[in-house]
């Protein structure tokens, strides 16, 4: 046993150190299954590689990378990525890699490769589906930078639909015209191609058109659009099931809720979820080939239902339009796979552990068992120092909408070795996330446990826009970003501080992108509140940000910050709304964090911000770090970010 040492909030010892964040720890993203062989493979970031994509193979109960070193499984369409892998009936993984973004078919068993399709100097490709009888044939998205320059990227970056043969090399385009495509998928007959398409100023969760159509031989015929309508209708994740029909998520009602679609009959038909009517199916796609919701046979779906940005896993019964919730403890799902008729993976995190993969079992009295094949950290961090996060809703008091609620999750300081000095609350560190049509949930993040174990408090922010609450409290950030969820924070403080959580005295703002944008926007529009401010890759000077924006992004500052802005004032409101404008106004100290090789928001703006503190004379740091891009994946780049910070809450928050 160990005595209980009373010290300061914020200094006490952790058992998670820097080192072991950025040594210990890897991200677990797409999976795949290989149905006869019982093989699991992960595609994993692994930080003490430079940051190489990893694809990991489980089967028997051995792990092994089974991917060359030379190789890193890693799409960059849309520059944030995804869609990287697909399984091949033949049991071969096609991947892309993420230097030269060459097409390779990877042979599991001798780990062989051989290139499938050469990508030209400025072409990309992802999302890839193989004909189910014909595998040679694969569809995927062509993502072409060739006529762009840094200056044009937001115009000339051109994405299609094609078509190529892993044998002959043929290509063929089978979609285009619009901005954007995702998901194409055959279905199990190898008959039809559905896929997702939309165009600018849409994003994925604003509006976009789901189409089918018959494959012949390389080509499309009778392309027809189901459902979707932009700037209106999100449709996600579309699937084809095990019975031939085509399945997918809408947000017509408000909610990410399943529809199916009988291509013979040719009607949708929304399946009755009970409870769930004002819960979400599906996510936000910022990355491509999500996969939340899967067919365990021809009759039975295995979802992630998302309610208040707290998610659980659920059994539907097509047959029956029944639904139940599984035992399992998950409340955040990256993706779901089926393994067999009574099995499924899933990466996922609950309160208590960090995400991980698993196999989950049904047993024929629909028990469940789950049985773990990796953990994202590979010492995890004992119960007694886990914070759990506890569901708050404060009043919106702050900005320009005040007739809503603010949700949060609080975390406490948790170690049982310290105790905090009497009469003392701990500082409290705001996390504000990216987006800024993202979420943050439950799930158990180590990142807030390295400095709930410290003695901070921490204050995770869904403020207005963030998704996890419906299509209504999505849209409420449109043409006030940088304002209302801005205000969100600070009455996320004054609900904590008058509940006598936390002093109000010595609290921090920290977010990375758009995060980081709300963390600048914070600390002078209310300087009274912050002691001190971290912003990774944010956005100083969004003026700058649209001339400068890569293609998926380029059109939704628009939408976001002046929406309800007259065409005569744009220009003054861009220059309202741009932190590097306001320098002078900012009390708490800054510390910036930015990759050399961030393309969605550039090092510019790191930069353009510590010159205009610098210039009024105030505290302000900035970090590059050299060769990282937006988020940090090498073993330096995180070591450092986590000493940094470290070393800037202590200096001005305890």
């Amino acid at each position: 046993m160990f005595q209980v040492q009373t010290a300061p909030y914020g200094r006490w010892e952790s058992p998670l150190t820097a080192e072991r964040m950025a040594t210990e720890n890897i991200a677990l993203y797409e999976t795949a299954v290989d149905e006869p062989t019982g093989a699991i493979y992960s595609v994993e970031l692994h930080p003490t590689e430079d940051g190489r994509h990893a694809i990991m193979q489980h089967l028997n109960g051995e792990v092994r990378d089974i991917l060359p070193n030379e190789f890193s499984a890693a799409g960059t369409v849309q520059e944030l990525g995804g869609g990287s892998i697909e399984l091949r009936r033949d049991g071969k993984i096609i991947f892309v890699d993420e230097d030269t973004c060459n097409v390779h078919l990877l042979d599991p068993t001798t780990s062989e490769t051989e290139l499938v399709r050469k990508a030209e100097e400025g072409v990309r490709y992802a999302d890839f589906s193989s004909h189910p009888t014909r595998p040679a044939w694969i569809v995927a998205i062509k993502e072409d930078h060739r006529e762009a320059t840094p200056e044009t990227q937001a115009t000339d970056v051109h994405n299609t639909l094609v078509a190529f043969n892993a044998e002959s090399g043929q290509e063929t385009t089978i979609a285009q015209g619009d901005d954007f495509y995702s998901h194409p998928r055959f279905d199990p007959s190898g008959k039809f191609v559905s896929w997702i398409q939309w165009s600018h100023p849409d994003m994925p969760w604003t509006g976009t058109i789901l189409h089918y159509a018959e494959w012949d031989n390389g080509s499309l015929a009778n392309d027809r659009a189901i459902a979707g309508k932009a700037e209106e209708e999100s449709i996600a994740q579309p699937r084809w099931g095990l019975d031939g029909q085509l399945y997918f998520a809408s947000d017509c009602t408000g909610f990410w809720q399943l529809y199916s679609f009988n291509p013979t009959e040719q009607n949708i038909t929304r399946l009755p979820l009970g409870q769930f009517k004002q819960s979400g199916f599906a996510v936000a796609e910022w990355e491509l080939g999500r996969h939340t919701y899967i067919f365990l046979d021809e009759t039975t779906i295995v979802a992630h239902v998302i309610t208040r940005a707290t998610g659980q896993l659920v059994l539907i019964d097509t047959a029956s339009m029944s639904i139940r919730q599984l035992d399992l403890p998950y409340v955040s799902v990256y993706e779901l796979r089926r393994v067999s008729p009574d099995s499924f993976s899933v990466v996922g995190a609950s309160t208590t552990f960090p995400e991980e993969l698993a196999v989950i079992k049904i047993t024929p009295s629909s028990d469940v068992t789950r049985r773990v094949l990796r953990s994202t950290a590979s010492n995890p961090l004992e119960s007694n120092y886990i914070s759990i996060a506890k569901e708050m809703t404060a009043p919106q008091k702050y900005g320009p909408l005040t007739d809503g609620q603010v949700h949060m999750f609080y975390y406490e300081p948790r170690n049982p070795r310290y105790r905090g000095e009497t009469d003392t609350r701990p500082p409290c560190l705001v996390s504000v996330h990216g987006g800024p049509n993202s979420n943050v949930d439950p799930g158990l993040n180590l990142e807030i446990q390295y400095w709930t174990t410290r003695g901070y408090a921490v204050c995770d922010v869904n403020y207005t826009g963030s998704t996890g609450y419906g299509r209504e409290y999505r849209e409420r950030l449109s043409g006030y970003w940088g304002l209302v969820d801005v205000g969100d924070a600070v009455s996320a403080v004054d609900f904590l501080g008058n509940d006598g959580l936390i002093d109000k005295a010595k609290v921090g703002i920290f977010g990375g992108s758009a995060g980081g944008y709300l963390a600048l926007r914070a600390l002078h529009m209310y300087p009274e509140i912050w002691a001190a401010g971290v912003s990774s890759y944010g956005i100083s000077d969004v003026r700058a940000l649209q001339a400068d924006s890569y293609k998926f992004e380029s059109q939704d500052v628009d939408r976001l910050l002046l929406s309800k802005t007259e065409p005569k004032e744009r220009e003054q409101e861009l220059t309202n709304r741009s932190p590097c404008n306001f320098a002078d106004q900012i009390q708490g100290a800054l510390l910036l964090l930015q990759g050399t090789e961030d393309v969605c928001v550039p090092v510019a703006q790191a930069r353009m911000m510590a010159d205009a503190m610098k210039t009024h004379g105030r505290v302000a740091e900035v970090i590059e770090f050299e060769g990282e891009g937006h988020g940090w994946e090498g073993e330096d780049a995180i070591l450092e970010s986590f000493v940094r910070t470290e070393e800037w809450w202590k200096r001005h928050l305890t």
